[in-house]
Order: structure tokens, then C-alpha cells, then sequence
């Protein structure tokens, strides 16, 4: 394997870079150096297209081609080049795989990735500022955004509209957004 680099670059000349996490290396899978990856996408799917990954470690990337991979749901299989035996894919265990943004899987309207909405302003619809995004918590029915003074919940009762050219969510304003209050 090659050495690692803060800003990897693909093959194609992209020096765009790999920031955009799509699975985590779990466990080797079998003695010849292929590794199993939890999926960090809505697309598992992906995985069968690609033809090279980031590896990241801590702020560290190195690119390599994926020699071939497996994809039954959301389990996933990967063989990296340059990775043949169990102990060379054991030392990958929990390694980030990522890939640039501009590969992100392209979404429907009103759909957005975590990346585009963290640091975006949410503003009531009285006008009243409820910080940055500065976390978002997948749930299982919808995901909640947290600002430093609120909580508010991913579903159109709540959020009215998302403009990411001016970096902004209008929310409908509501008692019990607030960390500190309680809906009466």
C-alpha cells in the first residue's frame, strides 16, 4: 500500500477531498485478506461500483483501488489491493472508508446528506435564532437536529424550509424546541 496523505487524490486527478464517510471496516472476512464494512450509507449499493476507496485514519487518507466486492443488503464484502492475508485485514479494523463528496449518491428533493445541514442557522418562523446544527441524531423515525439551545425533530410539521445558498433552516416556531422548555 502506498503512504498516507492528508488530502488524497483519486486516480482521475480529483483533488477534491475524502471527507464523505460511507462504511467502516468491521472484521477480516476469510484467511485471504478480505474485509467485511459496516455500511454509514443509505446505499449499500454503492459499494458494488466502487473502483478505489479512502482509507482513514484519524485525518489520514490513502486511496486505494477495491479489487473486487460483494454486496448481499447490507452486508458487504471488500478486497483492497495490496491486502491478502487475515493479519493485513485485521490491522484495518476499524478504519473509516470515505470517498469525495462530489461521489455522494444523488438525492430526490426536499433530501439532504448530514454534511449540508451541520452548521446551517435554524430560525423560527418569528424570527428567533436557535443556533447552528451542530449535531444531528438518527432515531429510527427521524432524525433530530440539535442546536446549542434546541432540539428539533426532522419531519415537516417542524421544518419549513432548508436553503443551503444562504446556510439556513426555517423552523416553525413552537414551545418545547428549546432544550429548557416543555410542550404545554
Amino acid at each position: 500500500m502506498s503512504s498516507s496523505r492528508n488530502r488524497a487524490s483519486s486516480n482521475r486527478g480529483n483533488n477534491e477531498p475524502w471527507d464523505l464517510l460511507i462504511g467502516e471496516i468491521t472484521a477480516p472476512q476469510g484467511l485471504h485478506g478480505e474485509v467485511r464494512v459496516y455500511p454509514h450509507t443509505d446505499f449499500p449499493e454503492r459499494f458494488a461500483e466502487l473502483t478505489e476507496v479512502g482509507l482513514r485514519r484519524d485525518s489520514d487518507v490513502q486511496v486505494i483501488p477495491v479489487v473486487k466486492s460483494r454486496v448481499n443488503g447490507r452486508r458487504i464484502v471488500l478486497q483492497l489491493q495490496g491486502v491478502d492475508t487475515i493479519d493485513q485485514a485485521e490491522a484495518l479494523r476499524g478504519v473509516h472508508l470515505v470517498v469525495p463528496k462530489s461521489q455522494a449518491v444523488p438525492l430526490g428533493d426536499d433530501e439532504y446528506y448530514h454534511h449540508q445541514l451541520l452548521g446551517l442557522e435554524v430560525v423560527t418562523t418569528e424570527g428567533e435564532s436557535l443556533g447552528r446544527i451542530t449535531h444531528i441524531w438518527p432515531t429510527g423515525a427521524n432524525d433530530v437536529y440539535e442546536t446549542p439551545i434546541a432540539l428539533i425533530p426532522a419531519v415537516k410539521e417542524y421544518v419549513r424550509e432548508i436553503d443551503l445558498a444562504q446556510g439556513r433552516m426555517l423552523v416553525q416556531a413552537r414551545r418545547g424546541l428549546k432544550k429548557n422548555e416543555t410542550e404545554e
